[in-house]
């Protein structure tokens, strides 16, 4: 992305390492908004409920020894070790936009950056600002 954009609910997340696109959720509204929807801050990076799992992960790190079984984004069946979101608890997300505060906390932009544990990094795809509910 050449220019940054502020993040709202239901901006693409990715991470490298992980085999689906997800959805950033925001459960409930921190009060600040860009055109209409919830703008997204640095402590929004909780597992299972700002971000839902990848897929399928080909970290090396990730050491489990299960195999799961998907169906590829483009309609391929797969299979891998599944993704475990090894998020450090307290984790935030990293290039955040300081000037800018959402409920005192930096805001989140199309530059931010998680990182995963086991090695993946989690970026943005779309800020959200222009997809449909």
């Amino acid at each position: 992305m050449d220019k940054y954009e502020y993040v709202v609910r239901g901006a693409n997340i990715f991470c490298d390492c992980g085999s689906h696109l997800r959805k950033l959720n925001l459960p409930n509204s921190h009060g600040a908004y860009v055109n209409g929807k919830p703008m997204m801050n640095e402590s929004d990076s909780i597992p299972e409920v700002n971000i839902s799992n990848f897929g399928i992960c080909s970290s090396p790190e990730n050491q489990s020894g299960e195999t799961v079984y998907l169906i590829s984004m483009d309609g391929q069946e797969i299979q891998g070790k599944p993704c475990l979101l090894a998020l450090l608890a307290g984790s935030k997300w990293e290039k955040t936009k300081e000037q800018a505060r959402v409920e005192g906390k930096s805001a989140l932009t199309t530059e931010s950056e998680l990182h995963c544990s086991l090695g993946g990094v989690i970026r943005f795809n779309s800020s959200g600002q222009h997809e449909e509910e």
